[in-house]
């Protein structure tokens, strides 16, 4: 075997043992299929993040389209708003949040993206009929009024620790909460806050 290829091959092996070795001290994320990118963030904003896809590893909903996630230190990144998602960006503006705010928005805006990925038009029109909404994305219609709002709320809710309750027209009962969320992943709510 001349040096070339004994080169080769230990470069190969060196590259197989350091993939293995950062999969292996990444193993407490939750799954991802696709990567996951955070831009500008602190450690307490990465942590958030971190969270998030945790939580949606933890409740089956890992198979994540590739995202970037951009952290902000003032609403101008997100439009005026604390989150904002589109075509697998991400911009979050809640670094002046408390923890469960922070941790809410992260929920919300990745289950946009989620959502995107994963419920067909189908299951757009039944959540649309279960919910009583018009429309999915109107932009005319206020952001409450949007069943694409209301469906990132929704799991936002099913995936979150049942701090913040889901900014929804007229309060649903948590039993409401559930339907919807079972109708828009197939799985059940992992948030403490659905057997209430």
């Amino acid at each position: 075997m001349d040096t070339a290829t004994r080169t080769g091959k230990i470069a190969a092996f060196i590259l197989v043992l350091a993939s293995s070795t950062a999969l292996g001290a990444q193993s407490h994320r939750a799954p991802v299929r696709e990567p996951v990118r955070i831009h500008g963030a602190d450690a307490a904003q990465e942590r958030t993040v971190d969270w998030a896809l945790q939580r949606f590893g933890a409740a089956g909903l890992a198979d994540l389209p590739a995202l970037d996630i951009y952290l902000h230190a003032s609403h101008d990144g997100c439009r005026g708003d604390l989150g904002y998602y589109h075509r697998g960006r991400i911009d979050l503006c809640t670094k002046a949040s408390s923890e469960p705010y922070a941790r809410k928005f992260a929920l919300h805006e990745i289950a946009h993206a989620w959502v995107e990925a994963h419920v067909d038009t189908k299951t757009r029109e039944r959540f649309l009929g279960l919910r009583q909404v018009g429309n999915w994305n109107d932009l005319a219609e206020p952001w409450k009024e949007r069943g694409t709002e209301q469906a990132a709320e929704v799991i936002a809710w099913g995936l979150g620790e049942g701090e913040v309750f889901p900014l929804l027209p007229d309060p649903p009962e948590t039993a409401d909460l559930v339907a919807a969320y079972v109708l828009l992943t197939a799985q059940q709510p992992i948030t403490s806050a659905a057997t209430v």
